[in-house]
Order: structure tokens, then C-alpha cells, then sequence
């Protein structure tokens, strides 16, 4: 059986900082903000006034109170992240939030280790938890992180990093995006991520967008699909000239990744796939495949195809 992204919430903050505004030490250069901003596609990134909790709770609130999915239904509470936690037991972020939502049924825990490709660990979970719990009930998927210290707000000639919270309730039935295809590609020697030497650094960077086209193109091939069969990529957002690169050696024209938002929030890592999905939604029609695409420092490759169905049926 096959998982069904039934729903999507979101939120972001209000505020948008201008790149000389990016509170990161030592502050960026002028020179610096015209190659973000001319080359990778940035102008502002989100920051939030409020905790990570709240965010994620309101993300939750925008899907839940839309759905009317009974609260007992929900047996399974996600969070993939990239940030690491640390909270004092028993009084952790999951168990507060658990309580403040009131999901009495539900088993919680974190998923981070890949970064921003835990998302899809993700689904590969919540689709093992769900089977084995005889295709009953609901899970919720919040994917979320708060940029609170330099070394998460950039990472260095590649992106800046934002702040966003995004809710995902997911069965195995019922009106969404069925999962046709899941591929994640490891590769264990960059496992330093943001702390790797300038050797493997450079090696990683020069295979980055050979990696992703690769992994891409698996799960296309997984799916039976051509790219005239996909609607819209939705990707991580890194920045412009790495997914020009990623286009060009799949022969995917760049207009099919959704990158509108970008130049206005920056990456907010494993939220990005699911923030650019909700934006694009009202393009989409029953039939539509869309991918979604991402790469969590570590180093780990992903993609996942989705047909948008109506009702729980074979396509």
C-alpha cells in the first residue's frame, strides 16, 4: 500500500530580512550579498519572532483545524529536522507539543541524522508505521528548524538559511498525493557535512549536482515516468545556479522546478520541498505528478514522485 500526503500546512514568519541584515559574524560583505543575490538567486530570508515550538504547532493548527480529522485518529507525530535538540526530560519539544495538541493516541519521535533529506526518512517510516498498523489512522509530519546560531543560518558559497514550520497528515487513503517512487542515495564520505576539509569540501561540491540529477532520474525511471509526465519539481531551495546545473544534465527545463520563492525566504531546509508544494497547489489538477527533491549535508541524495488522486484508487 502506498502513502498519501492528504494535506499540507505551513508557517512562515512575516518578517523578511534583507541579506545585510542576516545576523551572522562576521556580517557579509557587499560583495558577498551581489553573488547571493545576482548568482544564487537570494534577496531575503524568513526569520521568526516566535520559538520553534510555536511555529510547529501553528503549522499544525493550519492543517488539522482545515481537515476535521479526528484528534484520536492521529497514531504517529514526526519531527524532521536539522538542527540538533537538546531538552530537558521528561519535558522535551515533541511531548509538550503532543500535549498542546492533544494527541492521546500517538507515538512521537525525531528524525534528523540526514539533515534536510530526514523529510523523506520520513515518509519511508510513517509508510512502515501505517502498514503495520493495519492501514488504520493518520500521521502527522512536521518539518521544521529555527536558525538560532551562525553556523545554521549559512552555509558558506552555497545558501542562507530561514526559518519555516510545515504540517503533513499522511494515511493510506483518502483525497491527496500518492507516492509512486522514494530513492535516497548515501554517501557516506562527506558524513563531516559543514565540517568537512577543503579537499572533500571541493570533491562534494563537484559531484553535488551530478548526485542529484542521478537520484532524480532513478526515481523517474522507478515511476515508469518521462519528465513531460512531471507537472512541477518541487526543490530544496539551495540556490539558483546549482539547480541550473542539476536541469541542464537531466534535460529538465528549469521552468518545471518551482523556485518563486527563493529570492524571498531563503532555504529553510527540509521545510522547502513541502513550502514550494503548497504555494504551487492551486496549479495542480487531479492526475498531476509532482517530484520533490532535496539533499541533506552528510551526505544524502533524495527524490519522491506523487500523483494527485481523489479518493483511495489505483493509478
Amino acid at each position: 500500500m502506498s502513502l498519501i500526503i492528504n494535506d499540507i500546512g505551513v508557517y512562515l514568519p512575516e518578517q523578511k530580512i534583507g541579506l545585510e541584515q542576516v545576523p551572522i559574524e562576521p556580517q557579509l560583505s557587499e560583495d558577498a550579498i551581489k553573488i547571493y543575490q545576482r548568482f544564487y538567486g537570494l534577496n531575503h530570508i524568513a526569520i521568526s519572532k516566535i520559538s520553534l515550538e510555536e511555529m510547529m504547532y501553528r503549522a499544525a493548527q493550519d492543517t488539522l483545524t482545515r481537515n476535521g480529522i479526528t484528534i484520536e485518529s492521529i497514531t504517529l507525530l514526526i519531527h524532521a529536522h536539522t538542527a540538533s535538540e537538546t531538552w530537558t526530560y521528561p519535558n522535551n519539544l515533541l511531548s509538550r507539543l503532543n500535549r498542546r495538541l492533544g494527541l492521546r493516541n500517538a507515538t512521537c519521535f525525531s528524525i534528523h541524522s540526514n539533515n534536510c533529506a530526514s523529510n523523506l526518512n520520513g515518509l519511508q517510516v510513517i509508510q512502515n508505521h501505517l502498514i503495520g498498523n493495519n492501514s488504520q489512522g493518520y500521521a502527522l509530519l512536521l518539518t521544521a528548524d529555527l536558525t538560532f546560531s551562525g553556523i545554521l543560518q549559512q552555509i558558506p558559497n552555497t545558501t542562507l538559511c530561514g526559518d519555516a514550520a510545515t504540517a503533513c497528515i499522511i494515511s493510506l487513503g483518502g483525497d491527496g498525493a500518492k507516492m509512486k517512487a522514494l530513492e535516497l542515495d548515501y554517501y557516506g564520505q562527506h558524513s563531516k557535512g559543514s565540517w568537512q576539509t577543503t579537499e572533500e569540501q571541493a570533491q562534494f561540491e563537484t559531484s553535488y549536482a551530478e548526485r542529484l540529477a542521478n537520484v532524480m532520474e532513478r526515481c523517474l525511471k522507478q515511476s515508469n515516468l518521462s519528465w513531460e509526465h512531471i507537472r512541477w519539481v518541487f526543490p530544496h531551495n539551495v540556490n539558483l545556479i546549482s539547480w541550473r546545473d542539476v536541469t541542464q544534465k537531466i534535460a529538465l527545463p528549469l521552468n518545471k522546478v518551482y523556485l518563486d520563492k527563493l529570492p524571498e525566504l531563503g532555504h529553510c531546509f527540509g521545510a522547502d520541498i513541502f513550502i514550494n508544494w503548497n504555494f504551487a497547489k492551486d496549479t495542480l489538477r487531479l492526475g498531476d505528478y509532482v517530484m520533490v527533491a532535496t539533499v541533506g549535508l552528510g551526505a544524502v541524495f533524495g527524490a519522491a514522485i506523487f500523483q494527485l488522486i481523489e479518493g483511495d484508487i489505483e493509478s
